[in-house]
């Protein structure tokens, strides 16, 4: 978990290769109504959450399933997707209010079937290295996006992460760049196993970790 830039979808896909974890990554690429989001807000906010409402609900009934034999590592987790980018833009005015209670409502009917996450991995980064980030991993259609929006994400993640229920473990990524350093590449495996051992569940297949 953590802002837009942070490096999130890094962060899990090592995790994977190096514990041996099963990857359920973001689904950027099929969703149509994106490029057309970061043209006009509020034209496709909505469109463009509840498509990744829908396609997170779908990850979390199949991780479900298959959490039985084998440990999962999710990028993102759904309640950040909800109450982080859907809720920004509900706040910002590009979801109004009749869309935003008919996406709540949507998300309350399949929460009490989501598994809950053993370990809640949170990434932190000041707002101008997210910024830079975004401007520098070059997705086209992100490269115009506000940072009022990026620092709304952020409070929004900080009051996630202060409501979370289960284990946390915050890492500040500011000096700790996983896309580009193999020492910090090390030193993000090092906390992760530290943190699993202290659990003493990192063995388990039962384990998910967002």
């Amino acid at each position: 978990m953590g802002t837009m830039g942070v490096g999130k979808s890094t962060a899990a896909k090592l995790l994977s290769d190096r514990l041996g974890y099963s990857h359920i990554s973001e689904n950027f690429a099929d969703n149509l109504f994106l490029p057309r989001f970061y043209k006009d807000m509020k034209r496709w906010a909505f469109h463009s959450q509840t498509f990744f409402l829908m396609e997170k609900i779908t990850q979390m009934l199949d991780i479900k399933k298959h959490l039985r034999t084998r440990s999962i590592v999710q990028d993102t987790p759904i309640i950040q997707d909800a109450f982080s980018y859907a809720q920004a833009h509900h706040t910002l005015g590009n979801i109004d209010d009749a869309e935003w209670d008919l996406y709540v409502k949507i998300y309350k009917t399949f929460e009490p079937l989501f598994p809950k996450p053993d370990l809640l991995i949170y990434l932190d980064a000041p707002i101008p290295t997210v910024m830079e980030r975004i401007k520098t991993r070059g997705r086209g259609y992100e490269q115009d996006v506000a940072t009022s929006y990026i620092r709304q994400l952020d409070i929004l993640n900080k009051k996630i992460l202060k409501q979370a229920k289960g284990r946390v473990l915050k890492i500040q990524t500011k000096s700790l760049n996983i896309a580009n350093s193999s020492d910090a590449q090390e030193l993000f495996i090092r906390k992760i196993i530290k943190e699993l051992t202290l659990m003493k569940v990192h063995s388990l297949h039962s384990m998910s970790i967002v």
